[in-house]
């Protein structure tokens, strides 16, 4: 019961249902007006020849007295389209032979008593008289009914049982209105099972034969593939991301448990006791600073679409970032030097921009030789402002510059010992950038160190960042 019940519950059936109904009482609704309004018979002009029959006829009676009604019917030539109506006077009866043509005329005798001889028209008959003639002693008026026309199409099917012309459009409506239904649900349930298959962990499920419609349906399937595809890539950036997070974890908690256990030894002298702690609490700072930067990353990508935008000076962010970063770059004897020009207003989110900005131009100080220079330009085009982050390090090989902004990234392990570096904090920058509609990229200088560009359009809308 409940499963027949689910059937008739569906949007296929419920369509079919409506619209069949629709259909068969416009049908009905249609076919009762018409007929209401539609004239069935009026009185025309004299027809002469059928007049100047059925008075021949009925001087032939009169030389020649019919004994019934059978033969005065059967007086006619047989000729297709020409009957003889008699019309008993007394009783009212019509009595004619059992053609559905001239059904209607009978009814017509029947309900209506005609006096002068006169000519009505029918829908595909027209019918002259009356004469009165007498058969057998009883009196009667005589008709005849001749063919004005050759019955349309229309008409033939009036000659089908009433049941068999209302089961014909019935088929034919169900057979249509099926056709409607199966087009309209059977790309919603192919959408449906797509995304089941999607639920169960099956990722590359699309549906790209439907988004090939060019209707409501085909758009449903477009945003269904694209919203498919997002899903796939966050999905797969976060495998990724904890597939590297496991992995870097590694070094420093193997690191961390040596120098526990080097310290541990009995007889050790305190100041080797004082170095493995010292590196014990060097680890513990790296895991934490990693554990930071992927919980950096993991919000940033959680809060993108809470992005709050505002009007932002550019050229005051970026002197308040340089001014953060000029105490660390202190330590190496770096000095941070900044051009830019006299206006640079945009809508951003400060909070995300400064923390892009931060992470590459610590990464810039880092990579930097001691009393050197990191420089910064603050570029206006026409649709961007374009930063440009310069630092006299010893530079990026050509073919790892592509991958400089993914997570965990790092050019060589050894950096990690001389710097320290995650390798999130390029990563989280570049999230920040593309959160606002730009671009990160980086290359090479001429001579020596690398510059990382920055471009951000001058027009952010808030519906362009949640497109993105």
């Amino acid at each position: 019961m409940l499963r027949v019940t689910g059937k008739f519950s569906s949007i296929g059936a419920k369509l079919f249902i409506c619209f069949w109904l629709i259909v068969i009482l416009t049908i009905g609704a249609t076919r009762l007006v018409s007929e209401q309004f539609r004239t069935k018979s009026f009185i025309a002009p004299t027809h002469h020849a059928d007049m100047a029959k059925i008075e021949r006829i009925s001087r032939q009676i009169k030389r020649n007295p019919a004994t019934s009604v059978q033969k005065v019917l059967s007086m006619l030539p047989k000729r297709e389209g020409r009957e003889l109506l008699l019309k008993n006077v007394t009783t009212n009866e019509v009595l004619a032979s059992e053609k559905w043509q001239i059904v209607s005329l009978q009814k017509f005798l029947t309900e209506n008593n005609l006096e002068s001889l006169t000519t009505v028209k029918f829908e595909f008959y027209r019918m002259t008289g009356p004469l009165a003639i007498n058969v057998a002693g009883t009196p009667y008026q005589l008709f005849l009914a001749s063919r004005d026309r050759k019955p349309p199409f229309g008409s033939i099917i009036h000659r089908i049982p009433t049941w068999l012309r209302l089961a014909i459009p019935v088929i034919i409506s169900s057979i249509l209105l099926w056709l409607l239904t199966r087009s309209l649900t059977k790309p919603l349930i192919a959408m449906q099972k797509a995304a089941a298959r999607f639920g169960d962990g099956e990722f590359t499920a699309r549906i790209p034969l439907i988004a090939q419609r060019n209707d409501e349906i085909g758009a449903c399937a477009v945003s269904f593939n694209l919203m498919a595809e997002k899903l796939e890539q966050n999905i797969g950036s976060h495998q990724r991301l904890m597939a590297d997070v496991s992995h870097e974890l590694r070094s420093p908690m193997t690191r961390l448990q040596i120098a526990l256990g080097l310290a541990q030894q009995n007889n050790i002298s305190e100041d080797l006791l004082h170095k493995h702690l010292q590196r014990c609490e060097l680890e513990v700072a790296r895991l934490d600073e990693m554990i930071s930067n992927v919980l950096s990353l993991s919000r940033m990508e959680n809060t993108i679409s809470q992005m709050e935008l505002m009007t932002v000076d550019l050229k005051q962010l970026l002197t308040l970032c340089i001014e953060d970063a000029q105490y660390i770059a202190n330590e190496k004897s770096i000095t941070i030097a900044f051009e830019y020009p006299e206006t640079a207003l945009l809508q951003a989110d400060a909070n995300l921009l400064s923390s892009a900005i931060n992470n590459i131009l610590i990464n810039a100080i880092k990579y930097s030789h001691k009393n050197q220079q990191v420089k910064v330009y603050l570029i206006k085009t026409n649709s961007h402002f374009v930063i440009n982050i310069m630092d006299t390090g010893s530079g990026v090989p050509a073919n790892d510059l592509p991958k400089l902004f993914e997570a965990f990234y790092r050019v060589a392990q050894s950096r990690e010992r001389t710097t320290g570096g995650t390798g999130l904090g390029m990563a989280i920058a570049k999230q920040a950038i593309v959160a606002h509609n730009g671009n990160i990229s980086a290359q090479n200088n001429s001579e020596n160190g690398l510059t990382v560009t920055i471009e951000l359009p001058l027009e952010i809308s808030k519906n362009s960042v949640n497109e993105s």
